[in-house]
């Protein structure tokens, strides 16, 4: 979005262009043809005399008599949204003319409620006149014509000293006459389309709109760190400053909203500047909500990853997309509404279109269910190693409103769409509660049978005393003969959160049974094809000693902690976290 730092341009090209009469709207509270006249515009003495005693009512004090006497002007050429609040200064300058013309007398204006337009002055240069026209409802108002010639009328009429008896207006109803009034009569003259001392005001708001800009901005994000650093909270400053970028842009369009009111742009200037202000707040409003659900929810995702549950890092994507659309949606209505455009036609072909919409946008609804699927049933989580029917596997990065992101283990990002998982099967690895290590440990074939049994042991008590490893469930036997082993097979499981906690364990596993074996002097067969002995070499022997299988698997059990005490004590240690490209893998069981 664009900031508006051509505003004098904008207001040249609106004093520029011609008044569009087709598009004027109709004066406030008008009454229909059928309703009775009020009685304070019956004739044009009435609204003269209704006129009068509003702006004496004003000038004491009273605010609705200023109300009052903007209620006797034909207001069609002013843009609706800020028809009171011009309708207010226009009677004002109309109150200044009639002041410098002549004191009114009521008993000289006619008081049918019939007739001609009564002409209290014509410019004899043609500048503009002063006419209370009926209008076809009844009603006698300044006309239209006199409202749009207001500024130049009282241009004309400034040299003129104000009629004796005449009521001064305060300078609290119209600060915009009482600056005109104070600046230099070498500043008044027109110059290109506006007055010299207009063109100065331009500047003058467009420097201070771009500095309440800059220091907004700048204040927002410093009370933001401020705050969050309370809430031990971290968000990047970039993503603060676009954070508050909107509302500083909002700022600057309300300065200028204020400043048109010292300014007193002349009615078309003040119409086409006010519609675009009037997009500028409502837009930067918008886009400030919208940019604010991504500093929370950057904020939300630092929360959720410091919790043990992986169901709020799934579950923030999803509630800043969903509030992302419904900003969205609600800001083209919001936005629709302030520039006065009419959405009922686009309701209306919405509702007569529904089932070719429905048709065309059965792929969505499925996706949308297939969300809902993920966020109510928890297939899976974010960063959980999943495998989909059609060869998709990886780690689960995101769940949106249509698909969800895996990255796969050699990198890539694959889209899944949603509305697969209302059918397809998932295979979510990430949700075991153990990691299954499976493998045979070869010794050589002379390892006497009592040794083997205490190595056997051994190896349990190793696992017993693993903190990572699953204690209810495991076997270690001595499982089948080879031509050049004895191989023992090991089925153990690991209680790790991701594989690369499974990698660290089994290793620590592995290197403890190598210090194990070699301490109880058994050694790792290596394969052979063919295992000839060479001649004269005695067989191997038994040991004479005998001994129990209790006596056999205590000696293991002892060297198997001698050993653990020798290395220091078996304590879980802290999760590993390596890269993300580091960490993903698609190893084994």
């Amino acid at each position: 979005m664009r900031r508006l730092h051509a505003l004098p341009v904008l207001v040249a090209l609106a004093l520029a262009a011609p008044a569009v009469r087709g598009q004027e709207m109709p004066p406030p509270e008008a009454p229909s043809a059928s309703a009775p006249v009020p009685a304070g515009l019956a004739s044009p003495r009435a609204t003269m005399r209704t006129f009068l005693e509003g702006m004496a009512g004003a000038s004491r004090g009273q605010r609705e008599g200023l109300t009052r006497a903007a209620g006797c002007l034909d207001l069609a050429g002013v843009n609706e949204t800020v028809r009171a609040q011009k309708g207010e200064e226009l009677a004002l300058q109309l109150k200044q003319v009639i002041d410098h013309l002549r004191f009114v007398v009521l008993d000289e204006l006619p008081d049918s409620p019939q007739g001609e337009p009564f002409i209290l002055h014509r410019d004899a240069a043609g500048g503009g006149a002063v006419v209370i026209d009926r209008r076809p409802d009844g009603r006698w108002l300044f006309s239209a014509d006199t409202v749009r010639a207001l500024p130049e009328l009282v241009r004309a009429l400034e040299h003129l000293d104000v009629v004796q008896g005449a009521v001064a207006i305060p300078f609290h109803l119209s600060p915009s006459l009482w600056l005109r009034q104070h600046v230099p009569m070498s500043l008044r003259q027109t110059g290109f389309l506006l007055e010299h001392w207009q063109w100065l005001g331009l500047l003058a708001l467009t420097l201070t709109g771009l500095v309440c800009d800059k220091l907004l901005v700048a204040l927002i994000a410093l009370l933001a760190r401020l705050w969050l650093r309370r809430k031990d909270v971290t968000i990047e400053p970039e993503l603060l400053a676009r954070g508050a970028r909107p509302f500083g842009l909002l700022a600057m369009a309300l300065v200028w909203r204020l400043g048109d009111v010292l300014l007193a742009l002349p009615l078309q200037a003040h119409n086409v500047l006010v519609v675009a202000l009037n997009f500028v707040v409502a837009a930067a409003g918008v886009w400030g909500a919208y940019r604010l659900i991504d500093v929370v929810a950057a904020g939300m995702a630092q929360r959720a990853a410091r919790t043990e549950t992986k169901f709020d890092d799934l579950l923030v994507p999803l509630v800043r997309k969903t509030a992302k659309v419904f900003v969205g949606a609600m800001g083209l209505v919001f936005v629709a509404e302030t520039m006065e455009l009419s959405i009922s036609g686009l309701l209306a072909g919405v509702g007569l279109g529904g089932l070719a919409f429905a048709l065309a946008a059965q792929d969505t609804v499925k996706n949308l269910f297939g969300s809902l699927t993920v966020v109510v049933d928890r297939p899976f989580q974010v960063g959980d190693w999943v495998v989909i029917d059609g060869g998709v596997e990886g780690t689960v990065e995101e769940v949106g409103f249509r698909s969800t992101r895996i990255r796969t283990f050699y990198d890539s990002l694959v889209s899944l769409p949603n509305a697969l998982l209302l059918t397809c099967k998932v295979d979510n690895m990430g949700a075991r509660r153990y990691r299954r290590w499976r493998t045979t440990l070869p010794i050589t074939l002379d390892t006497p049978p009592d040794t083997v049994e205490a190595f056997c042991e051994g190896i349990r008590e190793l696992v017993r005393q693993h903190p990572m490893t699953r204690k209810d469930y495991f076997q270690v036997w001595l499982n089948a003969y080879s031509p050049s082993s004895l191989d023992i097979m090991l089925y153990i499981f690991h209680q790790v959160p991701d594989w690369t906690s499974e990698l660290r364990e089994r290793q620590r596993l592995m290197l403890d049974i190598l210090r194990l074996a070699r301490a109880m002097n058994v050694k790792l067969a290596r394969p052979v094809v063919d295992l000839q002995r060479t001649a004269g070499e005695p067989e191997p022997v038994a040991s004479a000693a005998t001994f129990t299988v209790s006596e056999i698997q205590a000696e293991g059990r002892a060297q198997a902690r001698a050993l653990l005490r020798a290395g220091g004590p078996r304590e879980a240690p802290p999760t590993t976290r390596l890269s993300p490209l580091v960490d993903r893998g698609d190893g084994g069981e």
